[in-house]
């Protein structure tokens, strides 16, 4: 009854602090965010949310006001809403139709902030499915002839894990069909279908004899889009507008069925013609590029990820480096950059940490520090380790910047590569690298190894000030 209590009592400050419910548009959160889209994004109190119990920090990033809560943000998010009104909740709306306020927050925002938006909105809620799917695979992969062979691949239980470890790949077009169609306010179940027009079987099946058709006599070739994302996103944004077109002039007593057939009728020769296939082309140049960029740099390029990770995590640039994964991942099979310099990063830092928890005087932070590590390690949350330590005390942000990229120069030089595509922390994010030779596992072993010691080194040089930060604390 307590937690409830401090929930009711954290959300009514929060609601306060950023500026009052008629400063809200919408708001979502992601794995440990409350994310607001305000009004007036200069009306927050940041440094009043920080001080609130139950608030790990504060970010402005990707066109949102994003406050960090951890691992209970779910729970406060109900809270939240409840106090807002569900019409407040993106995605949940009372009226399909967009509101005037909705149209002059978005004439206010910057481009590169709307494009953020629209990623961050759309990608993130797919991390609990592609965690998932990741461990399926894994464990997999641990039972199966690549690692203990305690089952061959014609196993029963084997299939079963490959094949549900697969689905949350395959099928990426129909979720990302549901979240961006959540997220542009528009027919999540048409979302979709658009969706699984994209991965169809006899699509799929023309695809690999490179088949080419017409739709509505327009021609066009058929593509494999199974397991790709930026066709889809393409095809919800213009979706978008054809959907509002639709409500907008249709008389409302045709609205039931000539909204959702008029608008898939529109987007068929739109997407399959146009949109899927720009998006199929440019996952393409974008992932040989990415590829290029590693072969080019090498174990360089590895370490810049690791050293500026956690500064893209602080400015939400982070968003575009998970989209580049998630558009290059699928086609090249594996990734020996992007993960491998998350992998750097992340236990970097952990290694940063542990030094701080030993050069700690007061109990209470030491008690602070381990708590953060914990939910990092086994809770896979990184935000209360990032907004409770690093960026209050700023010297271990540095340090963990030097020590991410001496890691992930390791990485680099060891050629770690992830076969499995994993966004999680802590111990779950080491499910990216099962698979691939016996060295591969050696490579974790070293670079994870490395990690911990560079961190802990690392800072053990810097200076940590205790008083300064309880100081700013209770100014």
């Amino acid at each position: 009854m307590s937690k409830k209590k401090n929930y009711e009592e954290l959300s009514q400050q929060i609601i306060k602090k950023i500026g009052g419910k008629d400063n809200v548009v919408s708001v979502t959160h992601c794995m440990t965010r409350l994310r607001f889209n305000l009004k007036d994004m200069s009306a927050p109190d940041s440094a009043g949310i920080k001080q609130l119990d139950g608030v790990v920090g504060v970010a402005n990033s990707g066109g949102q006001y994003q406050i960090v809560i951890g691992p209970a943000v779910a729970d406060v998010y109900e809270v939240v809403v409840k106090h807002l009104g569900a019409g407040m909740a993106e995605g949940v709306v009372e009226n399909d139709a967009e509101t005037e306020s909705d149209l002059q927050n978005t004439s206010k925002k910057r481009i590169i902030d709307r494009i953020f938006d629209y990623l961050a909105g759309s990608l993130t809620p797919l991390i609990p499915i592609l965690l998932t799917a990741s461990l399926f695979k894994t464990l997999a992969a641990i039972i199966g002839p690549s690692l203990l062979n305690l089952v061959s691949t014609k196993s029963d239980l084997y299939k079963v894990f490959t094949f549900v470890g697969d689905a949350g790949f395959y099928f990426l077009p129909i979720f990302v069909g549901y979240t961006a169609a959540k997220k542009l306010k528009i027919s999540i179940p048409i979302g979709m279908m658009l969706g699984a027009v994209l991965v169809h079987p006899t699509l799929i099946s023309m695809a690999a004899k490179s088949t080419h058709f017409t739709v509505y006599g327009l021609p066009t070739t058929a593509m494999n889009y199974s397991s790709t994302v930026l066709p889809i996103l393409l095809s919800i944004w213009v979706m978008s507008y054809v959907e509002r077109a639709f409500r907008r002039f249709s008389p409302s007593t045709l609205q039931v069925f000539l909204v959702p057939f008029g608008t898939m009728a529109v987007m068929l020769p739109v997407s399959l013609v146009v949109l899927a296939p720009l998006g199929g082309y440019l996952g393409q140049y974008l992932s040989d590029g990415i590829i290029a960029l590693g072969k080019v740099a090498g174990p360089l390029a590895v370490a810049v990820i690791g050293a500026l990770f956690t500064f893209m995590v602080l400015s939400g640039m982070h968003v575009v480096l998970l989209s580049f994964l998630f558009v290059t991942f699928p086609a090249a099979g594996s990734d020996s950059l992007i993960l491998p310099g998350i992998l750097a990063a992340s236990w970097a830092g952990t290694g940063v940490a542990m030094a701080c928890w030993y050069k700690f005087k007061n109990r209470k932070n030491k008690e602070l520090t381990i708590g953060y590590i914990v939910t990092w390690f086994l809770g896979g949350v990184g935000e209360p380790l990032l907004y409770g330590l690093s960026v209050p005390y700023k010297t271990p942000l540095v340090a963990g910047a030097i020590a991410g990229g001496i890691t992930g120069l390791v990485a680099g030089f060891l050629n770690l590569t992830a076969y499995v595509l994993n966004t999680s922390n802590g111990i779950y994010g080491i499910a990216a690298f099962i698979g691939g030779s016996s060295w591969n596992y050696i490579a974790l072993g070293i670079t994870i190894l490395v990690a911990l010691i560079a961190g802990f080194a690392t800072m053990m040089f810097f200076k940590l000030d205790e008083g300064q930060v309880e100081k700013n604390a209770n100014n």
